[in-house]
């Protein structure tokens, strides 16, 4: 046997038997306020805190719809690994506020979730670069750290409560030279995303605020490396406006990456990558499948010369695989060359290694 593909071989299975658990550990946590430390009080507040775990960890909010949610959070006080109560200082005509820290065991958030019929996205969640521009009394501004930190706040706790990778940009010497205002009011998506090289981030969101009357109006543009998608959202400030942006996005990404967690959605597919030239390459593309939730196995098919073969079970089919690698900077899809030897050449993806 040839000897780069016997090592190649070995490597694979050593892969195959490591159990990648690069979790976000905060995916299994909330904290919310809470009335007093009565053991009602706190039953209540755990069932809250449940609530935003499951939507966290599966990037689905609309869950009080679900058949079994009731069900499943009758059951909240029985999956509590850990709680602390702590107060926050009130403001000036405020009084201070009691709050609830709990931490839910990991296995029995994903056993909830799959009685609704979901799963944990704990893997491959993309990175979301936010570009913000906001107009107030007719005045237009890019929005930045030090002039807007209260809205820059409230978009980092609505990424937090959706366990969103967030991405704000420094919007120093160099990012006020390579974007203006006019480029996120007008959508230049060209200009977006040459100013956005330097986060080297494959999801863009540019949105602008507006006031208008006693309320905010946001207008968003969503770039994917295949695709860009626009709405609008609507609130009593500018924070809440942002939030509810945010909150479309995360739902919009996990209807497109989450898989089903029916294994009845699962599909074999052959990926080819091209351009393999070492153990490193190799290492890192079966990195990259083992971190992808939706995969549930992998087989090595062939090693020749510079390419790899590989089929893998994709949980909520082909498409959710091609969609996530589509988020890929050092990977480019090419064209599958058709397979004599199966009736379904379709079936197979191919990728080139930049």
């Amino acid at each position: 046997m040839n000897r780069k593909i016997l090592l190649l071989s070995l490597l694979a299975a050593f892969f195959l038997q490591v159990q990648w658990c690069v979790a976000a550990e905060d995916l299994y946590t909330a904290e919310v306020p809470v009335a007093d430390a009565s053991p009602d009080a706190r039953k209540a507040a755990i069932r809250q805190a449940f609530e935003q775990v499951l939507v966290k960890a599966s990037g689905y909010r609309e869950l009080k719809g679900k058949r079994a949610m009731q069900t499943v959070l009758k059951n909240a006080e029985n999956h509590v690994q850990q709680f602390r109560y702590r107060t926050t200082p009130g403001s000036d005509d405020t009084e201070e506020q009691r709050r609830l820290w709990v931490a839910f065991e990991k296995g029995m958030v994903q056993k909830a979730l799959s009685k609704l019929g979901l799963s944990v996205w704990e893997q491959g969640r993309p990175q979301v670069l936010v570009w913000l521009a906001r107009e107030q009394n007719g005045k237009r501004s890019l929005v930045d750290p030090e002039r807007n930190s209260a809205l820059l706040e409230a978009l980092r706790d609505a990424a937090a409560r959706r366990g969103m990778p967030l991405l704000l940009p420094l919007m120093d010497l160099q990012d006020q030279s390579a974007l203006r205002v006019s480029d996120i009011w007008s959508g230049d998506r060209e200009h977006i995303e040459k100013a956005s090289l330097r986060y080297a981030s494959q999801v863009i969101l540019a949105g602008r605020l507006r006031s208008k009357g006693d309320a905010w109006e946001g207008r968003w543009v969503l770039y994917l490396p295949d695709s860009e998608k626009t709405f609008s959202s609507r609130g009593a400030d500018e924070g809440g406006t942002a939030a509810q942006g945010l909150d479309k996005v995360m739902d919009w990404l996990a209807a497109r990456y989450v898989p089903a967690v029916d294994s009845e959605s699962a599909e074999l597919v052959k990926i080819r990558f091209l351009n393999i030239r070492s153990l490193q390459d190799y290492s890192m593309i079966m990195s990259l499948l083992e971190s992808l939730d939706a995969l549930s196995a992998i087989a090595v098919e062939e090693s020749l010369g510079d390419q790899l073969l590989l089929r893998v079970k994709v949980r909520g089919g082909r498409d959710i695989l091609r969609q996530r690698l589509s988020l890929e900077p050092d990977l480019t899809p090419v064209a599958s060359v058709p397979d004599e030897e199966t009736d379904e050449p379709e079936r197979e993806l191919s990728y080139r290694l930049r």
